[in-house]
């Protein structure tokens, strides 16, 4: 009986001790941190990520390194992925600042969040992708580098002939520009984008003090796989695509001249 004790003891220790991950936010008290190199604060600084910059924590830093995140983002100036330091994000999953908006049962092929006063209603449909829509072909004709003009995501460049597309992302109404939803694909394994599980791995944070919502996902699977963000403050909307693409259409940078982690 002790040693059952001490078995349960040892594994609430462990959980209780492993660090966060999944998608989080910078929050700094210098307005940005640091991207570095390698788990360690006397490595290379790779970028300056200004506050509320969303990213995807992948786990710890690795090699005994309890204290660092394996951010995956991309900005102008940065790798694909490094490490940032655990203090210098939230993750609104866990934050007591952010509440999460729930699903709502329906019959239809949607998906509704909600909570907190906020709505937000997520469409997909199936649509037929004419070759003629995209550019920069291989000679093969089965790889693409830009659908109408833009990067796409979802296939890892494959050509599809069917997939399923975000049609319409609104907030209390409010609809995402359409331009902010061209190109993001999953594939069709079923006939409805719910028998896809387009919708299934959807969070939605509201947080009041700043009157801010965040909608994250993961979409698609295997090497076509991307996470995708929406922001969504004052009646506006950006999106940022983290781990393939970042692009803010609010975000306001902040200078960094200051040391710090």
């Amino acid at each position: 009986m002790r040693y059952l004790a001490t078995l349960l003891l040892l594994c609430s220790a462990l959980t209780h001790a492993a660090p966060p991950d999944g998608f989080a936010l910078v929050h700094d008290a210098d307005g940005h941190t640091n991207l570095r190199e390698s788990p360690d604060l006397k490595a290379k600084v790779l970028a300056k990520i200004p506050n509320g910059t969303p990213l995807k924590c992948l786990g710890d830093g690795g090699e005994g390194s309890l204290s660092f995140c394996t951010a995956q983002l991309q900005q102008p100036a940065a790798e694909d992925y490094g490490f940032i330091h655990y203090s210098r994000l939230i993750f609104p999953a866990s934050d007591k600042n952010f509440v999460r908006l729930r699903e709502q049962s329906g019959h239809d092929d949607t998906l509704t969040l909600s909570g907190n006063g906020q709505k937000v209603h997520i469409v997909a449909r199936r649509i037929h992708p004419k070759l003629s829509d995209f550019s920069g072909i291989s000679k093969d004709k089965y790889t693409a580098r830009l659908y109408r003009g833009k990067p796409f995501y979802g296939t890892d460049y494959d050509i599809p002939k069917s997939v399923f597309a975000l049609e319409r992302i609104t907030l209390n109404g409010q609809a995402v520009p359409a331009a902010e939803l061209q190109g993001l694909f999953s594939p069709d394994f079923a006939s409805t984008a719910r028998g896809s599980q387009v919708y299934d791995r959807w969070e939605a944070y509201y947080r009041r003090s700043d009157k801010t919502l965040y909608l994250f996902s993961r979409q698609s699977s295997g090497a076509g796989s991307f996470d995708v963000c929406f922001i969504f403050k004052d009646a506006n909307s950006s999106a940022v695509i983290c781990g393939m693409l970042c692009y803010k259409y609010h975000s306001k940078r902040s200078s960094e001249n200051s040391k710090k982690r």
